[in-house]
């Protein structure tokens, strides 16, 4: 339930034990390399500075080939490759793979006879695709030609006769059959601007008529085609038809691939791996023979590493541990170590911004909060048991990859609440099943946004708790009292007066509350600017940092939203009951499918709102309490699992 405590090691080897190495590391995936040739870092460490930078080897430009390579055919692969539907889209469908066995698998593997022959069919797709554009765009030019019944060749082969092919301008077509009354016109076809026109005049007035053409802005049709346009385009359409039915079968055999699929996959997640550890060098420091390398590991996970490098090194080696140094705090990546349900909610958290080193993890601290509000805001026995079965099948009778897992578990964790108070709010599908409740929420709104502000009032006070319990612990008792302390003493103060207006409470509690906020607010305005230079400065900070109660109003309003969320699903699913108690006649016969898909509709419209809107209430209202955040998640050098799961040695 906190941060994982990470520390520095420094490895010293030979570079000729370098390669075997990183593989061991790719497979521990406990490391994260530390930048060594970081210019800013080699500046501040002469002993570093002093030492070359390490290179990638000339290597690893054939592994970037191979893997573009085994991209392309996967690429090219998957397009045809049938596709799961359903619930079993949802399954994963990796290989569980240690290192070594991965290489193993690929060494049986003649992949590049796989990649030819993927290359081949992709050529050979091509090609035919290519001989389908060029028969189309043939199709189209000679398509405002195929009603001339005559061949273009033919036209041209004519003795006696000219003859001109093209187009004028529609709005020139009549002028022209007048100014060509001694020659032939016909009007081949009409666009939605020009007009396709087939000329013929005696031999000797070619030049003449050419000329009164170009008056008309003519253009010529030349045409390479020696046979009738409509024949033309027959042939070509039979020729698509039949190309098509090539590709038809060329992707039949394609899809038959699967096998070769699977094994492409491997190969790519191997070849990943090849040109990451080759990669890994450029983090590293050398000297003619030697390695340097540095980097954060899990302080758990020091002996293991430690085995590693006596297994891999024997006693070629140095390796030494550093604990984190205060200067480093923003430096080190952060893991979060939790239980089974807290650690179903740190995508809320890493949502946000994971904290940094020496911060308090919130997601312990969120997860209550959050399961409430929740439940609060869908507050639903049905919905919730909807909920709950669909996530329990998930998990059990589907084979999940993690995420999915993750988020199967964290809606059968919400499940729970949100039966809990849907049982207290008397609400099973809205009213279609009569339960008894607590609180009826149509009738009880009071009662409901009494209860929202006072869950905000608790979570607020909460989280100036947590300010002032990491303030006294990192030494700041001063500054937890003058940060948070007097905020409590001026909010509980406000409420107490509060309580005497409307409740009628002694006068002596009413004076009591109105010091005790006097002192409050006078500690606020004092200690508000410390900060600043001068005291100007620091009264005028601190009386900035007074309006600041102005936000305090506006973060309780913000809870009123937990009343409201529950209240409008409770009245929709109420609505829509309603509506389907109104089906008479044949129509009868809908219900069940018109129950379902309401609800269905109605659930999902709430769990949404519900995700949305309970997270605001912790990012907004409750983090900016207590949380800063900015912390570097821990990435450790590991193996490519694009396509298998990694499995531990």
């Amino acid at each position: 339930m906190a941060i994982v405590k990470m520390n520095k090691f420094t490895l010293l080897t030979f570079e000729s034990k370098k390669e075997e190495l990183l593989q061991r590391l790719q497979g521990f995936s406990n490391v994260e390399f530390i930048n060594l040739q970081d210019e800013n870092l080699l500046e501040a460490n002469e002993y570093l500075k002093s030492l070359s930078k390490d290179e990638v080897d000339s290597n690893i430009a054939k592994y970037e080939e191979d893997l573009s390579k085994a991209k392309m055919t996967l690429d090219f692969l998957n397009s045809y490759m049938p596709k799961k539907s359903g619930l079993k889209a949802l399954e994963d469908d990796k290989e569980d793979l240690t290192i070594e066995e991965l290489e193993n698998a690929v060494n049986k593997i003649n992949w590049l006879e796989i990649y030819n022959k993927v290359k081949e069919k992709e050529d050979e797709l091509h090609a035919i695709e290519g001989q389908i554009t060029k028969l189309e765009g043939e199709i189209e030019v000679l398509t405002p030609w195929q009603a001339l019944d005559i061949s273009f060749e033919a036209l041209n082969e004519l003795k006696m006769v000219s003859s001109f092919v093209g187009s004028i301008s529609k709005q020139c077509e009549e002028e022209l059959t007048k100014a060509l009354d001694a020659g032939y016109v016909e009007i081949i076809s009409r666009g939605n601007s020009d007009t396709n026109v087939l000329v013929i005049v005696e031999k000797e007035k070619y030049d003449e008529t050419l000329s009164l053409l170009r008056g008309f802005g003519f253009s010529s049709f030349k045409s390479e085609f020696d046979k009738v346009p409509q024949v033309v385009i027959t042939n070509n359409a039979h020729q698509i038809e039949e190309l098509k039915s090539k590709i038809f079968f060329i992707k039949e055999e394609i899809a038959s691939f699967e096998e070769d699929f699977k094994k492409m996959k491997l190969v790519y997640d191997y070849l990943s791996n090849q040109v990451l550890r080759y990669k890994a060098s450029n983090n590293f420091l050398r000297t003619t023979n030697t390695v340097t390398i540095q980097g954060w590991c899990e302080v758990e996970k020091n002996e293991e590493l430690q085995n590693i490098c006596n297994e891999v090194l024997k006693d070629e080696y140095y390796i030494a541990f550093e604990e984190v140094k205060e200067d480093e705090v923003e430096e080190v990546p952060v893991k979060l170590k939790n239980g089974l349900l807290n650690k179903t909610f740190e995508s809320v958290t890493e949502m946000y911004s994971l904290p940094k080193y020496n911060e308090v993890d919130p997601t312990p601290l969120l997860v209550p909060f959050y399961l409430i509000f929740f439940g609060m805001m869908v507050a639903d026995v049905g919905y919730g048991l909807v909920m709950l079965i669909a996530a329990f099948c998930a998990m059990k009778f589907l084979k999940l990859n993690k995420k999915n897992e993750d988020f199967a578990r964290f809606f059968l964790f919400l499940s729970i609440p949100t039966i809990v108070i849907g049982l207290i709010y008397g609400s099973f599908f809205g009213d279609a099943v009569k339960i008894p409740g607590l609180i009826n929420p149509t009738e009880d709104v009071n009662t409901l946004l009494v209860a929202s502000i006072v869950f905000g009032v608790i979570q607020i006070f909460f989280g100036l708790c947590i300010k002032a319990y990491t303030l006294i612990k990192s030494g700041k008792p001063k500054d937890a009292f003058y940060d948070v302390g007097s905020w409590l003493i001026t909010l509980i103060s406000i409420g107490v007066l509060a309580g005497c207006i409307m409740l009628g409470w002694p006068s002596v509690v009413k004076y009591i509350a109105i010091a005790a906020m006097i002192f409050g607010m006078l500690v606020i305005v004092l200690t508000g600017g410390r900060a600043e230079k001068t005291k100007g400065a620091q009264i005028g900070q601190g009386l900035y940092a007074l309006y600041g109660i102005t936000s305090y109003i506006g973060d309780l309003v913000s809870y009123t939203r937990l009343m409201a969320l529950g209240l409008s699903g409770g009245c929709i699913a109420g609505a829509l009951n309603l509506l389907m108690k109104s089906l008479t006649g044949p129509a009868i016969i809908l219900l069940p499918f018109v129950f379902v898909a309401a609800h269905v509709f109605n659930l999902l419209l709430g769990l949404l709102g519900a995700y949305v809107h309970t997270a605001r209430l912790q990012y907004v209202e409750y983090f900016s309490k207590f949380y800063e955040g900015g912390g570097k998640a821990f990435t450790p050098f590991k193996a490519s699992e694009k396509y298998m799961n990694l499995k531990e040695n």
